[in-house]
């Protein structure tokens, strides 16, 4: 993530006005090309036609041919993408009445301040704004998957000007609410209330229905076809360097290519081929017989480029037990519709465990060190709660993760609503959150419901499957002992997505988390005040709390800054080293 001086500033802003409007740029270098080559005193001015077929006209050629290039592309190729965007969503089967007050309960239990829950959650409308209406609305949309039924118009609308709740585009694919919801909705209101300190007054504010992200209208910003060629070099380059640090690629089948903007030459060419249709991944192959391997899933943005130098750090970085002749197995997932390309719809839960599923059988694999960025703690989830997956993630590294607490409103508001002010806003709302595959995938196929986390999930205790009886290159005995998975969670203090102090404070427990004066965090246990980040140079890599979860604690850093400086990077590989070992 980018910083916050002026010069990157004014950089970033250049950035995005240039590839929002390559094309008229390039007609205006034309024109100026133009004028430049004019004879003032002698010859008329030349025509672009004149211009192309003079001497010396190559740049002129270039200008036009991409000015073409990029016309086509907007018409053939943006424009049909983007009208996907308008489809509705096809929300999963609603919960039963007994899991939904179970998850309310849960979740307001696990909110710290409620007005401002609120509050954010509306979009930072004022509280007297944010009535009973609006707060039913919402409840619908975030805990029944529904629509609210139209209702006549109520004697307090009819004094506050405000109507009767009327269907929304994008509404039209829920059930609407009925009676049984309706009692059900009212014993929600009235624990907000209690929670509140207050009473919700009647009737509808101007607040409306909230931030409902599978609903409303998907939002994207245009960028042109220089961005995707700029992507497909990258995507170029992070192949070689993978493959030159020892990594194995197994493409997705020729099939795939057309399906992929920008087309990736390195699938026609591939001697090996994923097991999962829509899965390629990258693969070390596991020679350590002491040691778990490792499965890595990236975050937001352009693939696995970010993580060349991390992944390659996870057997760098030995300890003095270490034998050279080893290696610890990875295989990182290349999730493409959060990738910043042109794709298919994301993949469903089922159909990602299920792939997922596939190249570990592949790999004989049976447990694992589970190793994720950012969204990728999002699909972790979905492998935490998989009755076939879960028992064989032996311990997890989540580094930056997103999916914890997720039904408080930062990381939606922030991702997805924030208006950019600083260097770093701009450059997460241009080039992540309006990007059109990631706006595709979160506005409509996103589903907080199935994609929180809770730190029960993430350290319950588990039972260890049966041992595969194919090969396997981890090669262990696995019995069947009952054993708590080992995790860790990094934090960066100056996260622009996530509210990493809150998640801080769930994660310590009963523990008091603090800020010290230094900016690092603290946990204030039987009066004794620790400094987390100290904790690295005792071997430790972080602060583990009484739930067994290792927080690391990384002051000054800003999402995915963590990846930036080796020293960081080498933190990281030593604990997840440390988790690895049997």
């Amino acid at each position: 993530m980018i910083g916050n001086s002026l010069p990157e500033y004014v950089f970033i802003r250049l950035c995005i006005y240039f590839l929002r409007y390559t094309t008229p740029i390039c007609l205006a270098g034309l024109a100026i090309l133009t004028a430049v080559q004019h004879d003032f005193h002698h010859d008329p001015a030349p025509t672009p036609l004149a211009l192309l077929s003079s001497p010396g006209s190559t740049t002129a050629r270039i200008i036009i041919g991409y000015a073409i290039a990029d016309l086509l592309y907007a018409v053939f190729v943006w424009r049909p993408y983007n009208r996907r965007l308008r489809d509705e969503t096809e929300h999963p089967p609603p919960l039963s009445r007994a899991d939904r007050r179970a998850l309310v309960g849960r979740c307001l239990a696990h909110v710290p301040d409620l007005e401002r829950y609120l509050r954010l959650w509306f979009l930072g409308a004022d509280a007297s704004e944010i009535r009973r209406e609006n707060v039913r609305e919402f409840l619908l949309w975030a805990f029944f998957d529904r629509r609210p039924r139209p209702r006549p118009k109520s004697g307090s609308e009819s004094e506050s000007g405000s109507g009767p709740a009327v269907k929304k585009d994008g509404e039209e694919g829920l059930p609407e609410e009925d009676e049984e919801d309706e009692a059900e909705l009212d014993e929600y209101v009235a624990l907000i209330e209690r929670n509140l300190g207050r009473r919700v007054e009647p009737g509808r504010g101007a607040a409306e229905g909230g931030l409902r992200l599978t609903l409303d209208p998907v939002e994207t910003r245009y960028r042109s076809l220089i961005w995707y060629l700029i992507i497909g070099l990258v995507d170029v380059v992070t192949h070689f360097q993978l493959a030159w640090g020892g990594f194995q690629y197994h493409a997705q089948p020729h099939a795939a290519f057309h399906s992929v903007i920008p087309h990736r030459a390195q699938n026609l060419f591939a001697s090996r081929h994923s097991a999962a249709p829509d899965l390629g991944y990258w693969h070390r192959p596991h020679t350590a017989k002491d040691k778990l391997p490792v499965v890595f899933l990236h975050g937001i943005g352009v693939g696995l480029w970010t993580y060349v130098s991390f992944l390659s750090g996870i057997n760098e970085h030995k300890v003095h037990d270490d034998n050279d002749d080893e290696q610890i197995g990875i295989i990182a997932i290349e999730y493409l519709p959060v990738s910043f390309r042109l794709t298919g719809a994301p993949l469903s839960k089922s159909e990602f465990l299920e792939q997922v599923t596939a190249i570990l059988e592949a790999h004989g694999w049976d447990r694992f060190v589970l190793v994720t960025h950012s969204y990728g703690s999002v699909l972790a989830t979905h492998m935490f709660q998989s009755a076939t997956l879960g028992p064989r993630i032996e311990a997890a590294v989540l580094i930056d993760p997103v999916s914890i607490l997720l039904h408080l409103p930062d990381v939606a508001v922030n991702f997805t609503r924030r208006k950019p002010q600083r260097a770093n806003e701009w450059m997460l709302w241009y080039f992540a959150s309006m990007d059109p595959g990631v706006a595709h995938c979160l506005g409509r196929h996103f589903f907080w419901k199935d994609n929180i986390v809770w730190k029960e999930d993430l350290v319950n205790a588990i039972e260890a499957p049966a041992p595969s009886t194919g090969s396997s290159e981890t090669g262990a005995d696995l019995g069947s002992a009952r054993r708590k998975r080992r995790v860790a969670v990094s934090l960066a203090e100056n996260d622009l997505i996530v509210d990493t102090l809150t998640i801080a404070q769930y994660l310590a427990g009963d523990e008091e988390w603090y800020l010290g004066s230094t900016g690092k965090g603290s946990v204030e246990q039987n009066g004794v005040g620790e400094i987390i980040a100290s904790a690295a140079k005792s071997g430790r890599g972080g602060h583990v709390t009484k739930d067994g979860i290792e927080l690391m604690w990384f002051p000054g850093l800003d999402h995915a800054q963590v990846f930036s400086a080796k020293e960081n990077r080498d933190r990281l590989c030593s604990v997840i080293q440390r988790y690895c070992a049997k």
